[in-house]
């Protein structure tokens, strides 16, 4: 047990997570926010996702989060280019996708929002699209 907390942890530094990340994702994959709390399954479990985060392939692929997503970050993603193409934003990169969400939202990555951010982000793009449309 005590393997895993110490590899989670260093997963979460080679991550370079916020400790408020860190806890989100830890609450969205258990229920608890934090390591100790859980048994050794959940730590195992923890520690698998957070070895498929930082594995190298998808690290360096800047649309990684479209091809590894749950179905509501990939909306996220595809109003993000939708927004792209329609002209009312100019960069539609990973980076400015990130840079956006760590405004609305605080949290580094999309990967790392819960449900209801999640939800919040994909209404406030749909808004975002609906004003660009209108004006």
């Amino acid at each position: 047990m005590a393997r895993h907390l110490a590899a989670i942890h260093v997963l979460k530094h080679k991550l370079a997570m916020s400790d408020d990340d860190y806890r989100a994702l830890l609450l969205h994959l258990t229920g608890y926010s934090s390591a100790k709390a859980l048994s050794a399954s959940e730590q195992a479990r923890v520690r698998r996702h957070l070895q498929k985060l930082a594995e190298p392939a998808q690290a360096t692929t800047p649309d990684r989060a479209v091809w590894d997503a749950t179905p509501m970050e990939r909306k996220v993603w595809a109003l993000w280019k939708q927004l792209g193409r329609d002209g009312i934003i100019a960069d539609t990169s990973a980076p400015a996708l990130r840079a956006w969400i760590k405004r609305q939202n605080g949290m580094e990555d999309l990967r790392f929002c819960d449900w209801p951010q999640l939800s919040r982000l994909i209404e406030a793009l749909k808004r975002w699209q609906q004003r660009g449309q209108e004006g």
